[in-house]
């Protein structure tokens, strides 16, 4: 991906490139367009906090059968100064006994690191009609 004059559409490919590695199964992949010490903030848990640790998270994820976890980016902006965006997007999951997918929101925060997009904060939740 270019490292200069960023657009919008640039993070809304980011974001499922990520989705795309997820799917196959490539989390290392994923995790590599993660900032050092990126975190994620997903329902009814504590913030994880940098690669390695969201790393052990996904593969987790990824390895537990019954677990759904679809997102979609909506839509995406990006800073005047071109070295900050972000996207908005849907996410539905569903854990293993649930009988249906939780549909929620997230917004994924992007900073560019030595000229490259790297995403910096993810933080998901339920859509208020999905509470319990």
């Amino acid at each position: 991906m270019s490292t200069m004059n960023s657009d919008p559409n640039e993070l809304m490919e980011l974001e499922r490139e990520t989705y795309r590695r997820y799917q196959v199964g490539d989390i290392d992949g994923m995790i590599d367009m993660l900032a050092e010490n990126a975190q994620v903030c997903p329902p009814d848990m504590d913030a994880i906090f940098g690669r390695e640790n969201q790393r052990a998270l996904f593969k987790q994820i990824a390895a537990t059968p019954g677990v759904e976890f679809i997102w979609e980016p909506i839509e995406a902006h990006v800073s005047a100064s071109n070295d900050m965006g972000y996207v908005y997007g849907s996410v539905h999951w569903k854990m293993p006994g649930d009988t249906s997918l939780v549909k929620g929101k997230y917004i994924s925060i992007w900073t560019k690191v030595d000229g490259r997009w790297m995403n910096a904060v993810e933080i998901r939740n339920a859509n208020a009609s999905e509470q319990p």
